[in-house]
C-alpha cells in the first residue's frame, strides 16, 4: 500500500486560497521538517468568496490582492518561503470553463518542479472548482503527464454532507442518495492518513491568516466566515487522503 513519506518533495495543488491550509497543513509542516521541497500553486484568484456579498464594500482587485496576501502568510505559518507560493489567477467558480489552459499550466508547472507527490482537492468534494482541478489533474496523469509523481487527493467540502446530494432530490432521496454514493466512495477509496498530533495549533494559526474567510477581518466585520462546526474536521488528530492509482491499475 502506497504510503505518504515525509521525505518526499511534493507540490500541493488548491482550488482557492486557504485550501492549502485546510487539507494538506499538516503534510506540508511534516514535509518542511525533514528538509524536503514542498510549493503550493493556487489555481483561482479566489475573488467570489464575497463579492456577492451586500456588504462587501471590496474592490474584486483589492479581494484578490487580499487573498493572495493572506495564503502568503498562512503558508508562511506553516513554514513555506514566500517564492514557493505561486497563482495562477483563473477565475473564481469558472475553473471549468478554463479545462485546457488548466491542464496546459498545470503540466507546465509539473514538469518544471518534478515533486515526488502531488496533492489536489478531491475530486469527490462536491464544488465545481474542487472538481475541475481534480479532473484536470487525472487528465493529466491519464496522458502520463504528472512525471511519476504519486497522485493524492485531499477532501475538504467531502466532509459537508451537502457535497454528497444529487441535485435536484427532495430531502429524503437526496439523503439517501448521499449516504449510497459515501459509502460507495469509501468503499472502494485507497485511503491514507498523517498524524497532526501537536500540530492542530500552528496549523489553526495558519488557516487564522486567512482572515476573509475565517471571520476575522476588521474591513469587513459582517462578512460570514467559515463554521467552526464545518473547521473541525480539519483540526482532529490526522489528516486524510485518497491515493489515485495510477491509471494502468486500474485496467
Amino acid at each position: 500500500m502506497t504510503k505518504i513519506v515525509a521525505g518526499r518533495s511534493c507540490l500541493v495543488l488548491a482550488p482557492h486560497p486557504d485550501d492549502e491550509t485546510l487539507g494538506c497543513g499538516g503534510v506540508v509542516m511534516h514535509k518542511l521538517a525533514a528538509w524536503s521541497h514542498v510549493e503550493v500553486i493556487v489555481a483561482t484568484d479566489g475573488a467570489a468568496s464575497h463579492l456577492d456579498d451586500p456588504t462587501c464594500t471590496t474592490s474584486r482587485d483589492a479581494l484578490v490582492e487580499m487573498r493572495e496576501r493572506e495564503t502568503r502568510l498562512a503558508c508562511g505559518e506553516l513554514g513555506l518561503e514566500p517564492d514557493h507560493v505561486s497563482f495562477l489567477r483563473f477565475p473564481d467558480g469558472a475553473l471549468a470553463q478554463h479545462a485546457r489552459d488548466l491542464r496546459d499550466r498545470l503540466a507546465e508547472e509539473i514538469a518544471a518542479r518534478r515533486p515526488d507527490e502531488i496533492y489536489v482537492c478531491a475530486l469527490v468534494d462536491g464544488h465545481r472548482d474542487h472538481v475541475a482541478l481534480a479532473q484536470a489533474v487525472r487528465h493529466l496523469a491519464g496522458e502520463g503527464r504528472l512525471g511519476g509523481a504519486i497522485h493524492w487527493e485531499y477532501p475538504v467540502w467531502s466532509f459537508d454532507f451537502r457535497s454528497w446530494r444529487p441535485p435536484g432530490r427532495t430531502n429524503k432521496a437526496g439523503y439517501v442518495l448521499g449516504v449510497v454514493q459515501m459509502l460507495r466512495t469509501l468503499r472502494a477509496a485507497h485511503v491514507s492518513s498523517v498524524s497532526i498530533k501537536g500540530l492542530q495549533a500552528r496549523k489553526r494559526r495558519a488557516l487564522d491568516q486567512h482572515r476573509s474567510q475565517v471571520g476575522l477581518l476588521e474591513e469587513e466585520p459582517d462578512w460570514p466566515g467559515l463554521p467552526e462546526a464545518f473547521l473541525s474536521f480539519f483540526f482532529r488528530d490526522r489528516e486524510v487522503f485518497f491515493h489515485i492509482p495510477p491509471v494502468q491499475e486500474f485496467r
